[in-house]
């Protein structure tokens, strides 16, 4: 008869957790951050300023939405030809930009909503860091196979890159720089730990 695991065996099981946490933890830290810059080049595209435009995007309560009236704000001054002569290349930035992040916006969603747990590895006392499929959560489902810590690794680092990115795009618009690099993003092996 199977019984209750012991104090001390959850309190490994909670330790072995602590890397996940953690991860986990990095990668809201890194995306909540490229929101808000994204809000800034938001602020910066429509010329409003910053506490009026900030208030205007933290009232969307999706990222997506927020991405979109960033999107729509770049087309509608792609309309415009002395601000596109004022920026050139600009407006297919920000659309690399807006494009880069919402293909990331799906693992990123995979860490934050796919519940994961630790399992015993084999007949070992180890621990292994596992998605929660039993009920079919689909988020968890994405992550089968792939090492959680790595993969969240990754989506952090990736996060981290189109910030930096959305701040040239924001200096472009506010200071007039006009060479815009587009992002490479790190590849898997790159943020491998």
């Amino acid at each position: 008869m199977a019984s209750l695991p012991s104090e001390d065996e959850v309190d490994a099981a909670t330790a072995a957790l602590a890397p996940y946490f953690t991860a986990l933890g990095r990668v809201a830290h890194s995306w909540n951050h490229l929101h808000e810059e994204l809000g800034k080049l938001f602020c910066s595209v429509t010329e409003l300023e910053l506490h009026h435009g900030m208030a205007i995007w933290h009232k969307l309560k999706s990222d997506r939405s927020q991405r979109d009236i960033l999107r729509g704000a770049i087309e509608a001054r792609k309309q415009e030809t002395d601000w596109v002569a004022s920026h050139p290349n600009l407006a297919e930035a920000v659309s690399c930009l807006l494009n880069e992040t919402n293909g990331l916006a799906d693992g990123r969603n995979n860490a934050i909503h796919a519940p994961c747990s630790v399992a015993m590895h084999g007949n070992t006392k180890d621990f292994e860091l596992v998605p929660v499929t039993f009920f079919g959560n689909d988020k968890a489902k994405r992550l089968v196979g792939k090492d959680i810590l790595e993969e969240f690794r990754w989506y952090e680092k990736c996060a981290d890159t189109l910030k930096k990115y959305a701040t040239s795009c924001r200096l472009a618009v506010d200071a007039g720089f006009l060479s815009l690099e587009k992002p490479r993003l790190p590849t898997r092996e790159q943020t491998k730990i």
